[in-house]
């Protein structure tokens, strides 16, 4: 008996470059929110460590580049906001916070994951960008953290190392979710490199 392999592309599915780009796309998209509701733990205003979810993104945004990456992970912002506007509207936000909450912790953070095939093709390439944009997505959270959450910071159960510095106490709230969660995206990332490397880098 012949080895059964793999071997998803638009000709042996029948469909158009386009086609197979979408439906790929949406699986992954679909993926990635599914990755989304499990997480390892959740932080109290926002923000968790998952069980990969970032990675179908990256993938896609590997796989077809930039411009195709962003709109991609633009689509899965806008699912994200949609899964956490309950939550948000109950943390008592002014409008204008909540806005530029919006914004800076979804439509940036998320959009952005896309440009992580933004250095072109090759191992070193891969998990540069994939560092790359997730310490990017760290950036925009942080901002959001400093101008947003600030009050935060001066919680009276803060460990003192944190307490009233706005700056650090973003720094360490949003990298407790999102560092865990790049070790783990760069780790599987790896081990799939090689075995998908012609379907990531078709």
């Amino acid at each position: 008996m012949e080895e059964f392999k793999l071997n998803y592309n638009s000709k042996t599915l029948g469909l158009s470059e386009r086609t197979f780009r979408l439906v790929l796309s949406a699986v992954m998209i679909g993926l990635a929110t599914v990755l989304s509701l499990i997480p390892f733990f959740k932080m109290p205003f926002g923000g968790s460590a998952t069980l990969c979810s970032m990675l179908p993104i990256l993938l896609i945004a590997y796989r077809y580049g930039p411009k195709w990456g962003l709109l991609t992970g633009f689509v899965y912002a806008l699912i994200q906001l949609l899964l956490d506007v309950g939550a948000m509207l109950a943390w008592g936000l002014t409008v204008q916070a909540l806005v530029g909450s919006f914004i800076l912790d979804y439509i940036a953070a998320f959009t952005i994951l896309g440009l992580a095939g933004i250095y072109g093709k090759g191992f070193a390439k891969y998990l540069l960008g994939m560092t790359t944009v997730v310490i990017l997505r760290f950036v925009f959270h942080v901002t959001s953290g400093m101008i947003f959450f600030s009050s935060y910071a001066y919680a009276e159960n803060l460990p003192n190392i944190i307490k009233n510095n706005v700056l650090l106490y973003s720094v360490v709230y949003n990298g407790a979710y999102l560092l865990p969660d790049l070790i783990l995206c760069l780790i599987v990332g790896a081990i799939i490199y090689k075995p998908l490397k012609k379907y990531i880098e078709a």
